[in-house]
Formats: C-alpha cells, sequence, structure tokens
C-alpha cells in the first residue's frame, strides 16, 4: 500500500514537473530569447513542489493516501522547497550576475561569499523573526520552523499586496460599465506609428553601417599615407574622423530612442486589441455573466475590506472555519432551525472545494501577475533568464506565506497536519494581522488607481468628440 501510495505522489510530482516546465518555456520566454536549462528546472522544480502542497492538503481532508506517506510528503517537500528558495536559487543568481565580470572559480568563490553575507543577514533580521505562542519554547537557530517563519513574513508582503490588488481589479475588469470602446481606426492609427518607427529605425542603423565603413576606410588610408605632409594631412583627416564619431554617436542615441518607442508602441497596441476583444466579448452572453459577477465580486470586495478593517480592529473568531460558520449560517437562514444536519461532516466535502478553489486561484493570480510583470519588461534590456530566477524565487515565498494563511480556513483536526508540516507552532495570528493590514492599503491605493484610470478614459473619450456642434435652429434653417 505504501509502495503504491509513493508511486501516486511521486508520479504526481513528475506531472507537475513538465508542466511547470513546459509553462515557463511557453510563456516567459519569447522564441527568439536566449533560454537557460538551469533557470527552466528551478522555475519547474518549484511550481511541482508549490502544487504539490495543495495536493497534499487535498489528501489530508480526503484521507485518500497512507498517513505515514503524506508525513513523508510534507517532509520532503518542505525540506526541498527550502533549500530551493534559500541556497540554490539565490547561489544561482548571484553567480549569473558576477559572471559578468568574472569567470570560473573567482566566480563561484565570491558568489559564496555574497550569499554567505546575505544568508547571515536573513537569519539575523529581527523583524524576520517569527512570533511564538505564549509558553512555547524559543526556536532553535536555523530550525525550518524558524526558516518558514522568516521566509513566510517576506512572502506575506506579496501575497497582501496581490490579494488586494486582485480584489479590487477583477470586478473593475469583468463589469462592461469600465470597459473602453476601441475602434479599428485607432489600432490602426496605432500600426501606421509603429510602422514609421520601425522603417526610421532601420535607416538609422544603415546609415550607422555606412558611417562605420567610411570610418575604417578613412583610418586604412592615413595609415597608408606616409610622407612629408603626412602630420598635416592626418591632423586634417582627424577632425573628419572626429565628426564621423560624433554623427554614430547621434544616431545611436536616436536608435535607442526609437528602439524604446517601438516596444511602447507595440504594448499599447496589444493593450488595445484585448481592450477591443473585452468591449466585443461584453456585448454577449458571456459578457453579460461576466458584468453580473463583475456586480458580486464588487460585493464581494467591499465585504473583503470591511472584515479586514473589523479583524484589525476587534480581531477574528478561530474557533472554528468559515466553511462551517457559512454553511451553519445558510442552514439557520433558510430552514429555520428545522433542519439537521451533521455540519462538521458535511463541510468536511465544502472544505476541500473551497480549499481547492482557494489554492488554485490565488496560484493562478499569481502567475498571471507574474506573466504580466514578465511581459511589461521584456522590451527593456534586460536578462530573461534573471527575470526567471527572481520570479521563481517570489513564487516559492508566495506558496509559503500562502500555506501559513491558508491553515486557518481549514477546520480544527487538519491545521495540526500544517503544523507539523512547518516544523512547530507559530503565532499565526501575526501574520493575519500583517495581511489584513496590508491587503487593506492595497486595496485603498488599488482603488484610487483605477479611479484615476477611469477618469482619464473619460477625459479621453471627451476629446474624441467633435468640436463644433451646428445648433438645431441653424439646421433648420439649412
Amino acid at each position: 500500500m505504501i509502495v503504491f501510495d509513493l508511486t501516486v505522489l511521486v508520479t504526481s510530482f513528475v506531472a507537475l514537473l513538465i508542466a511547470g516546465w513546459l509553462f515557463v518555456t511557453k510563456s516567459l520566454y519569447s522564441p527568439k530569447e536566449r533560454r537557460s536549462i538551469v533557470a527552466t528546472a528551478m522555475f519547474a522544480l518549484i511550481f511541482a513542489f508549490s502544487a504539490m502542497i495543495l495536493e497534499l492538503i487535498v489528501c489530508e481532508v480526503t484521507d485518500s493516501l497512507d498517513i505515514r506517506t503524506r508525513k513523508m510528503g510534507w517532509k520532503v517537500d518542505m525540506v526541498m522547497l527550502l533549500g530551493l528558495l534559500l541556497v540554490v536559487l539565490p547561489f544561482s543568481h548571484i553567480l549569473m550576475l558576477v559572471q559578468r565580470k568574472l569567470s570560473g572559480f573567482k566566480a563561484v568563490l565570491i558568489s559564496g561569499v555574497i550569499l554567505s553575507g546575505l544568508s547571515l543577514l536573513f537569519w539575523n533580521s529581527t523583524w524576520l523573526a517569527p512570533a511564538l505562542p505564549a509558553g512555547a519554547k524559543d526556536l532553535s537557530k536555523y530550525s525550518m520552523l524558524e526558516a518558514v517563519g522568516r521566509v513566510g513574513a517576506l512572502g506575506l508582503v506579496l501575497v497582501s499586496v496581490l490579494s488586494g490588488y486582485g480584489t479590487v481589479s477583477v470586478p473593475f475588469s469583468y463589469i462592461s460599465l469600465f470597459i473602453r470602446p476601441v475602434e479599428v481606426g485607432e489600432i490602426s492609427a496605432m500600426e501606421s506609428q509603429l510602422q514609421q518607427a520601425t522603417v526610421s529605425k532601420k535607416q538609422k542603423i544603415s546609415k550607422v553601417e555606412e558611417l562605420q565603413e567610411e570610418l575604417r576606410m578613412k583610418r586604412a588610408n592615413d595609415d597608408v599615407k606616409a610622407n612629408f605632409f603626412s602630420k598635416f594631412v592626418t591632423a586634417i583627416s582627424s577632425v573628419g574622423v572626429r565628426r564621423i564619431l560624433q554623427d554614430i554617436t547621434n544616431l545611436e542615441v536616436e536608435i535607442s530612442s526609437l528602439s524604446s518607442l517601438e516596444s511602447a508602441l507595440q504594448a499599447d497596441i496589444v493593450d488595445l486589441r484585448k481592450q477591443r476583444y473585452k468591449a466585443q466579448i461584453s456585448r454577449t452572453m458571456r459578457g453579460h455573466v461576466q458584468n453580473l459577477l463583475g456586480y458580486i465580486l464588487s460585493i464581494y470586495c467591499i465585504y473583503r475590506m470591511f472584515a479586514s478593517s473589523k479583524a484589525l480592529v476587534v480581531g477574528e473568531d478561530t474557533s472554528s472555519d468559515p466553511v462551517s460558520k457559512t454553511l451553519a449560517f445558510i442552514l439557520r437562514f433558510f430552514s429555520g432551525g428545522s433542519l439537521r444536519l451533521d455540519v462538521q461532516a458535511f463541510s468536511q466535502y465544502l472544505t476541500l472545494a473551497f480549499v481547492g478553489f482557494i489554492s488554485i486561484t490565488s496560484l493562478r493570480g499569481f502567475i498571471m501577475h507574474m506573466q504580466s510583470f514578465f511581459s511589461f519588461f521584456r522590451g527593456a534590456r534586460t536578462s530573461s533568464v534573471g527575470f526567471v530566477l527572481f520570479l521563481t524565487e517570489l513564487l516559492g515565498f508566495y506558496t509559503i506565506s500562502t500555506l501559513l494563511l491558508l491553515r486557518r480556513q481549514l477546520p480544527e483536526q487538519y491545521r495540526a497536519t500544517v503544523t507539523d508540516a512547518i516544523g512547530g507552532d507559530l503565532e499565526f495570528d501575526s501574520y493575519h494581522r500583517g495581511f489584513h493590514a496590508i491587503f487593506l492599503l492595497t486595496a485603498i491605493v488599488s482603488l484610487g488607481m483605477f479611479w484615476q484610470q477611469i477618469s482619464r478614459r473619460k477625459a479621453e473619450a471627451m476629446d474624441r468628440l467633435p468640436s463644433y456642434i451646428i445648433p438645431s435652429d441653424t439646421k433648420m434653417k439649412l
């Protein structure tokens, strides 16, 4: 039985590893970019271990695997995930940066020294120290519990910001009232500007190549000439050389500006096409459903902000999980207390669906934000490999902090499993308070940003209106 359970876990891990590999190669790299096997493997491993945490939680709720197999899976998953996050990934990223200046053993040595300094800073920063519940023993240095607590404190900021922004942005993206109508002519005009910028850039590149060829010929002729007037001729030709070099410098500056303009126009065209597609979808049945869902999520957004404010002021009720409380409230409301049901037994299956929904949507939302973040900087002169390593690190931190926050959503009998998996008990209330504070601040700031964006779009729409309208009495006379 244990062999079969281990086979199931290993098979699912390999499938998740392949899925992560395919995602990073298809989504985070463009076809012409240089790809790193190390960076791709790192992302695939972190993705697989992160998704395995969700699978293990599902196994706990459904009691589908042997308890010894689950404990072994939790232990291996947490150890490997922390090892990748705290040692392998930082060293790979530092080594990649150092190898721009050094090579060989020197690069490895310098990278090791830098990683040691950063590790000391990580382990000795007091503001990252995990909080212990009253009466608990002090943490031993470099223990798994302390590592989870410190990584969770860093990932908490990322989870809170993404949750606050996502809670506000989803209603705005679904409600048709906030969808900007885009005409075909607007996209055509932007594509025409892009074409002009591309042609001008190619012309300037050709001009630079001509000047460089002219410069090589002039220098070759200067080397051949060696007579009585060589110094005089060299002095005159040096003036021409300086002029050519100055022209090349000016053209390279213009080419750089055109490249930036080209990237900006490409991003604007992609955004306009997305807006037009959303406007077309909003007129269909799917769009009407999304519009209704947007209003429902708006109510949920207000509820989340109110709940976070309440949690910061008066605290939270941690005696039961939200699924059991919601199910009991619905039964009391609709049956008036006449319907008898074992809430704890029935809520187990609802908890499974609820936890799966939260985990999958959270991980999906993070990957989508990560992909948008990566695409935003794609036009810049940055290393794609470096971005993959950096975003892989964020994914791992996001997973650890989500696990700490997700623990409260589970019934009491399953919380002990998560506590044992991370190496002990922590003051989880401090993480939730930090989450609510950052979430509320991010949601308020996001509301202000979206309101400003809507006001700007209204102003742009007014600017597109005709500047002169013939009065009605004038039309009658005509």
